[in-house]
C-alpha cells in the first residue's frame, strides 16, 4: 500500500544542493535575530557556497523572504 503523505524537510532545516550547470554547491538556511552575525538587516533565509562538512567558501547572500526565493538567486549566479 503507498503511503498517503511524504516526508517533508523541518521549516527550517538547511538545504544542500548543486548547481546542475556550474557544479557549484550551496547552502540554504534560515537565520533569525538570535543566529544574526552576518551584518545585515533582519532576519530571513540566506545562501552560500559550503560544501556540507566545511566551513563555507564566501559570506552568505540575504536575507531573502522563502527558502525558495534565496534558492531561485543561488541559481541565477554565475559561478
Amino acid at each position: 500500500m503507498a503511503p498517503t503523505s511524504y516526508p517533508q524537510r523541518p521549516c527550517r532545516e538547511p538545504l544542500f544542493d548543486i548547481d546542475p550547470r556550474t557544479g557549484f554547491n550551496i547552502e540554504v538556511f534560515f537565520a533569525d535575530r538570535a543566529l544574526e552575525t552576518f551584518g545585515r538587516c533582519g532576519a530571513g533565509w540566506f545562501w552560500w557556497s559550503r560544501r556540507r562538512g566545511y566551513p563555507p567558501s564566501g559570506p552568505a547572500a540575504g536575507p531573502f523572504p522563502t527558502s525558495y526565493a534565496a534558492y531561485r538567486h543561488a541559481m541565477t549566479i554565475d559561478a
